[in-house]
């Protein structure tokens, strides 16, 4: 969960395009939430170690800057429970 902080539909509209070069396929469970502060993102990942090394890499780092998104105010990772979308159960597989 990356939590960013400034304009959120400034912020938005550079997510959008930030959102373009995101291969579909590796996202399992994606979302941008925006709220008064600033745009949350909610953003699973397989493991603890592909969290840790995607948020601590360069290549996160560099899509940020790119498209003008700052570094997030906080980023937190949990394990996926249960993921719900249109009434369909996704987490199948998934650690509990």
């Amino acid at each position: 969960i990356w939590t960013f902080a400034g304009d959120p539909a400034e912020l938005a509209r550079r997510y959008a395009g930030l959102a373009t070069e995101l291969p579909p396929e590796a996202m399992r469970l994606h979302l941008c939430l925006l709220t008064p502060a600033g745009p949350v993102l909610v953003d699973t990942c397989p493991s603890r170690d592909s969290f840790v090394s995607f948020s601590t890499g360069d290549a996160f780092r560099a899509l940020r800057g790119r498209h003008g998104i700052p570094e997030p105010v906080r980023g937190d990772d949990h394990p996926v429970h249960a993921a719900f979308v249109a009434g369909r159960r996704l987490d199948d597989g998934l650690p509990a």
